[in-house]
């Protein structure tokens, strides 16, 4: 094999990689997934104002809900990639500062006297989430569309 062939086989081989991430990316961050991790979260986050037995007995359907959802979510994914510890660590860090957004926010809506503190911050943080998470979904499309040059 000569050079110039190796070195079109690696590019041909970064290429397709640059692609099934795209595609990954794309189909992760998909509208209906996005849609309903906000649904998620806003259930999760509400049921703080719920009373003791309620707010425990809420997070059932949304934990099935969400399994439901990862079900779906990876019988039908066009591209299957292993989860790398630098995407599970991202996850986890924006989890973590998502929970202490949270946790802050109804701190302060708390010491507002706002009548229903953590519904309020939950409909906020799931709208905001939307909005970041479908703007993060393009970032990261582009940026690996462009490292392949296409």
């Amino acid at each position: 094999m000569r050079p110039e062939e190796a070195r079109a086989a690696l590019d041909d081989v970064r290429r397709r990689g640059a692609q099934s991430r795209a595609e990954y990316l794309g189909y992760g961050f998909s509208r209906p997934y996005l849609l309903v991790s906000a649904l998620l979260l806003f259930i999760s986050f509400a049921s703080f104002d719920l009373p003791n037995p309620w707010g425990g007995a809420v997070l059932f359907p949304a934990v099935v809900l969400l399994v439901g959802m990862l079900t779906v979510c990876l019988r039908r994914a066009t591209v299957r990639r292993p989860l790398t510890s630098r995407e599970a660590l991202l996850a986890a860090a924006a989890g973590i500062a998502l929970v202490g957004l949270f946790r802050g926010l109804s701190a302060a809506a708390q010491a507002g006297d706002v009548p229903v503190p953590h519904t309020v911050v939950a409909a906020v943080l799931s709208v905001v989430s939307l909005l970041v998470a479908d703007r993060v979904r393009d970032t990261l499309v582009a940026r690996v569309r462009g490292a392949d040059g296409r």
